[in-house]
């Protein structure tokens, strides 16, 4: 049996010992954990939104970033 059936077989038994409560525990952590993943994947999904930009804008929108970020703190 590999590393992986093993793991799985284990967490199996352990979740079959547990309460209604910690079921009900456990299942929101797993979401909260689900989410993240999800989060993750939704913003990597951006990663290539810019390479069609020519260097010029791209340049103009970064290299002064934190110049205007701050300009943006003080007008607040």
């Amino acid at each position: 049996m590999n590393v992986r059936n093993k793991l799985r077989n284990s967490l199996i038994r352990k979740i079959q010992m547990l309460s209604t409560d910690k079921l009900t525990e456990l299942s929101k952590e797993l979401n909260k954990i689900e989410s993240k993943f999800k989060s993750k994947e939704e913003t990597l999904k951006l990663a290539g939104s810019w390479s069609d930009l020519s260097e010029d804008l791209f340049s103009d929108l970064t290299e002064d970033l934190h110049t205007r970020r701050s300009n943006d703190r003080q007008i607040l």
